[in-house]
């Protein structure tokens, strides 16, 4: 296809095999500038064949992972394909089990990157990691800039003047911005009050699980209700994930809830 410029495949469970072939493909297209596969249990393999795909894609400046188990591996693999892509803009790697120390590379490869890229996601994965963009108009090319830091739309300039990468990751390590419009919020935390998005009932409760489970894969939150307007006691075939009384408790896709407080 030599006219798609954006494909959106969440929620397919598509895995490591079907993901490959995907990455295969993205080796050779020239026109898709977005790609989603959010929600697709890729793991390790998957998200390796995706970042080895950035390599030689010259075209996509969009692609989110999100909701998937990357994890380490993966992880320092996008590293490696960071600091040589030139047209990527937006790296989203949410919720994908990658641990400080990877997310730490991620963050020092996003400062060597000289070509387009600006935001690099990931919340919900080591506990330090939050989501970080970069200005992307440096004064100089053979010079490393620093990188614009702030809380959603208060965002304020840092100055363009010359900084070490051990700088620039201590700036790195402090961001807390949800950088684009849907991540003007933080992340979900235990002891969250959440709305149940299209719920007829609009029921509301409190965040008592966020975490890997054994009934699906991906990343699933607990909720507890006030009254018997739930599913479960905070279990699920046998196993607790978190307590509450019976009929109080459901279990719900991160994307389902709306954050009040």
């Amino acid at each position: 296809n030599k006219t798609l410029k954006a494909l959106s495949l969440d929620h397919l469970q598509i895995g490591d095999e079907g993901v490959k072939q995907i990455a295969q493909g993205l080796c050779y297209n020239e026109t898709l500038t977005y790609i989603s596969l959010r929600w697709n249990d890729i793991g390790n393999e998957g998200g390796m064949a995706l970042a080895d795909a950035l390599h030689y894609n010259k075209s996509i400046k969009t692609m989110i992972i999100a909701f998937n188990g990357l994890g380490n591996t993966a992880g320092h693999s996008f590293a490696e394909a960071l600091k040589k892509n030139t047209t990527l803009q937006v790296l989203d790697l949410k919720w994908n089990q990658i641990e400080d120390d990877i997310g730490d590379i991620l963050l020092t490869a996003m400062s060597e990157n000289k070509g387009a890229l600006s935001t690099l996601m990931l919340g919900g994965n080591g506990s330090s990691l939050r989501n970080a963009r970069k200005n992307t108009k440096p004064s100089n090319r053979g010079k490393s800039n620093r990188f614009k830091i702030g809380l959603g739309k208060g965002d304020k300039k840092v100055d363009d003047s010359t900084v070490s990468l051990e700088q620039l990751k201590k700036d790195l390590a402090g961001l807390t911005a949800e950088i684009e419009e849907e991540d003007d919020a933080r992340e979900l935390q235990e002891g969250d009050l959440v709305e149940i998005l299209d719920d007829p009932t609009a029921r509301r409760g409190r965040v008592r699980f966020i975490g890997e489970t054994d009934f699906e894969p991906g990343i699933w939150v607990g909720i507890e209700f006030d009254s018997p307007v739930g599913k479960n006691d905070g279990s699920y075939d046998g196993k607790q994930y978190f307590s509450c009384p019976p009929k109080h408790g459901s279990f719900f896709n991160p994307e389902k809830l709306l954050l009040l407080a």
